[in-house]
């Protein structure tokens, strides 16, 4: 009893020093139950309206844990950070008679008094998450919102032992090393935190990983510049990326021999990190151009993977090089002679005597900070992507269909789809189709077999089975002369695209006849996936009596049913109907595909809500973690200094200055990292637009793009300013309040 009663005496008195800590594990525990709800069985019976949820409840079991794994690591740093704070009470209490063991068991039920705690207001929390949850996934799903209390058991029994056996192993492990301390190492340990560490020890396997990808970037310069052929301005890029890779390498040298003859090392690191930054930067702007040559045939796929890698690693490098140097590029930038210099004498000397110990930390936190950005931004914009292009994809309830896939003549199909079958199935089970399209492509010459997709369009479809597809989606017919044709274009096709390409081809040769090309005669139709088999951008649409004489290539049934086809239905069908038409011996298993618009739009949309949801949990957690970090060395700091302040105090400096420093102060720790995260973070999202624009565009518009930006870095400045002001007052309570002794 009385062990219980100290260790919440303990809580209470740690109250202050650990909240952000607390809340944090709070905002983790309701950022947990609210996205794995949706995994619950109770979920969708709770909801107006039954929605099929299969697919994500599946994915949302697998990635909720697995990102709150992060969650590990947070609590991991801040338990080293209470041990450590915490072992000269610990010696204290072993010095004055209390056995050591004792001191670890109440110093367990700490751990476990604060995770409950953590746990119970984080359930609560998720409950109100939840809610939002639910709405973006009925929303996404065409279903009203009406609010529920979702208290599901499943879900809680989960949260409860996903994070109390975190909690208990931790407090385990901190039961064995304060058993394992010394009273003299707990003395020790407890100032530890305060020792600078050189650049060297920073940044020393760093470097080695910066010279190895410098050298990797050499090697790939020099084989383009010997073997291919480049035009001047792409060659002298190369030639640029050359020298600024060799010139990373010399400075890498350079800051090792000046480490060893027991110099700092911070000029040399300078002259690393600025080349090191320019071939990150290059080798992204070229980008486009390693991808080109590797289409072409005219470079190895490591072309394709790699520059983004060795330019991600780069500009990582220079990041965490930057901060590591920071202190002396202050010594350097603000002399005495300043008057800035004496106006801060105060908060600079706070700054430099801490960057030594916790500049590598905001690197890193800079780091993660721009790929929670990135990842919050972006995955929305391919969740958007992917429900479109299903949508684009499946416009019709029923596609059956088989794709050209042969290499020979003896490869083709020699008759079409059981048509009058897959008719009869869909009215037998009472879904009479309102209107149908059936068909076949052709093959414009026999010769044709042995190209390649890269010299689409190959195949051609009749006038006739053309316009049974735009019926479906109430389309006029379209007419052709006998010595005329027409172009079927991919949605995705660019104008540009089919701009040049009337310019290159006027007229093709089908069978026998010469056809040319009709004035206009290009179209964009909703024709989902029946046309465009193997990744083809067009197909010729060519009058019906030439197409008699023509090698069939693919066979098609389309169709619009008067009533949606239910989920268990669509099942049942995708899995009899590509069955049966297999059975028929006509057609091999990778030519056979069934898309029904009931289960494309369900994964469809379950694909999307995966990124939106599983993207924002990650970035979220991620941005919590690397905000409760600054948030702890920032209260650290201030603990730490809070002798000087009450210096500063007596020789008169008022309460309102103290607080001026401790913002000045929390403004450089917290709006280093934020402002180099938003510059980069910023900077990366306007590359991945303005390389795959042509992909984008076609499923999501600018603007839609740049709102959901606007969002995400709202959020981003939202959450930091609660962070900071939080932190901001705990710092001023930590400095005012009196010192107090270490008592049992």
């Amino acid at each position: 009893m009385m062990y219980a009663k100290l260790a919440l005496r303990n809580v209470k008195r740690s109250a202050k020093d650990y909240l952000i800590y607390v809340i944090t594990l709070i905002l983790s525990v309701g950022l947990f139950y609210g996205f794995m709800s949706i995994a619950s069985p109770y979920y969708n019976e709770s909801l107006p309206v039954k929605i099929n949820l299969e697919i994500l409840n599946k994915a949302m079991r697998i990635a909720v844990p697995i990102v709150a794994l992060l969650v590990v690591f947070l609590i991991s740093y801040v338990n080293t950070y209470m041990l450590r704070r915490k072992q000269k009470e610990f010696a204290v209490q072993t010095i004055i008679g209390m056995e050591q063991r004792t001191v670890a068991f109440i110093f367990f039920v700490e751990t476990m008094i604060m995770g409950a705690i953590s746990i119970i207001f984080g359930i609560l929390l998720g409950i109100g998450l939840s809610q939002i949850v639910g709405y973006i996934v009925v929303q996404s799903f065409g279903v009203e919102w009406q609010p529920y209390l979702s208290l599901f058991p499943d879900t809680i029994l989960f949260t409860l032992l996903f994070f109390g056996a975190i909690f208990i192993v931790m407090g385990i492990r901190n039961i064995r090393t304060v058993r394992q301390l010394k009273i003299i190492d707990m003395l020790h340990n407890s100032q530890r935190g305060n020792e600078k560490f050189t650049l060297y020890h920073q940044l020393s396997r760093w470097i080695v990983i910066a010279v190895i990808a410098s050298i990797a970037v050499l090697g790939m310069m020099f084989a383009l510049i010997m073997k291919v052929s480049i035009q001047p301005h792409i060659l002298w890029q190369f030639i640029a990326l050359v020298i600024v890779a060799t010139l990373s390498i010399v400075a890498a040298i350079w800051f090792f021999i000046e480490c060893r003859h027991g110099k700092s090392g911070s000029i040399p690191l300078l002259f690393l990190t600025i080349p090191c930054f320019i071939q990150g930067i290059i080798l992204l702007i070229l980008n486009q151009v390693f991808e080109s040559l590797v289409r072409q045939g005219l470079a190895i796929q490591a072309y394709y993977t790699m520059p983004p890698v060795l330019a991600i690693v780069l500009l990582a490098f220079s990041i965490l090089a930057l901060f590591s140097n920071m202190s002396w590029i202050l010594t350097t930038t603000i002399k005495k002679p300043s008057d800035f210099y004496y106006q801060n004498l105060f908060v600079l000397g706070q700054i430099k005597s801490k960057m030594a110990s916790s500049a590598k930390t905001m690197g890193v936190i800079s780091c993660i900070l721009i790929l929670s950005i990135v990842l919050m931004a972006w995955l929305p914009v391919n969740a958007i992507r992917a429900s479109e292009y299903q949508k684009i994809t499946s416009p019709f309830d029923v596609q059956v269909l088989t794709t050209y896939s042969a290499s020979s003549l003896e490869e083709l199909p020699k008759t079409t789809l059981d048509y009058d079958y897959i008719t009869k199935y869909l009215n037998e089970n009472g879904y009479p189709l309102s209107k149908a399209a059936t068909g076949q492509l052709y093959l414009l010459q026999a010769d044709d077999i042995d190209k390649t997709v890269k010299n689409a369009p190959l195949l051609a479809i009749s006038v006739d089975s053309y316009n049974q597809m735009r019926a479906l989606s109430d389309l006029p017919e379209i007419t052709l002369d006998s010595d005329e044709y027409g172009i079927a274009w991919s949605f995705d096709t660019l104008p540009e695209t089919i701009t040049q390409f009337n310019q290159e081809v006027s007229s093709i040769h089908a069978g026998n006849s010469t056809l040319h090309k009709k004035s206009g005669a290009d179209y964009q139709d909703p024709t989902g996936m029946v046309l465009f088999t193997s990744r083809m951008q067009a197909v010729y649409i060519i009058p019906d009596e030439i197409c008699n004489n023509l090698l069939m290539a693919t066979s098609f049934y389309a169709g619009n049913t008067e009533k949606p086809l239910a989920y268990d239905f669509a099942e049942r069908f995708d899995q009899e109907m590509w069955k049966y038409q297999f059975n028929l011996g006509v057609f091999s298993e990778n030519q056979l595909y069934v898309r029904l618009g009931t289960l494309q739009d369900n994964e469809g949309i379950s694909n999307a809500l995966l990124l939106r949801l599983v993207g924002a949990y990650a970035a979220l957690v991620l941005i919590i973690i690397c905000f409760t970090i600054l948030s702890v060395q920032q209260l650290t700091d201030t603990i730490e200094q809070k002798k000087r302040f009450q210096i500063i105090s007596k020789l008169g400096v008022n309460k309102s200055d103290c607080g001026r420093y401790i913002r000045q102060q929390m403004i450089f720790k917290f709006g280093l990292p934020v402002m180099v995260s938003l510059i980069f973070s910023i900077g990366t999202l306007a590359f991945l637009t303005l390389t795959g624009y042509e992909e984008y565009i076609v499923y999501i518009s600018l603007n839609e793009m740049l709102a959901i930006f606007a969002v995400v870095y709202a959020a981003f400045i939202g959450i930091l300013i609660s962070y900071f002001v939080s932190t901001y007052y705990l710092s001023l309570i930590h400095i005012s309040e009196p010192t107090r002794p270490l008592y049992i």
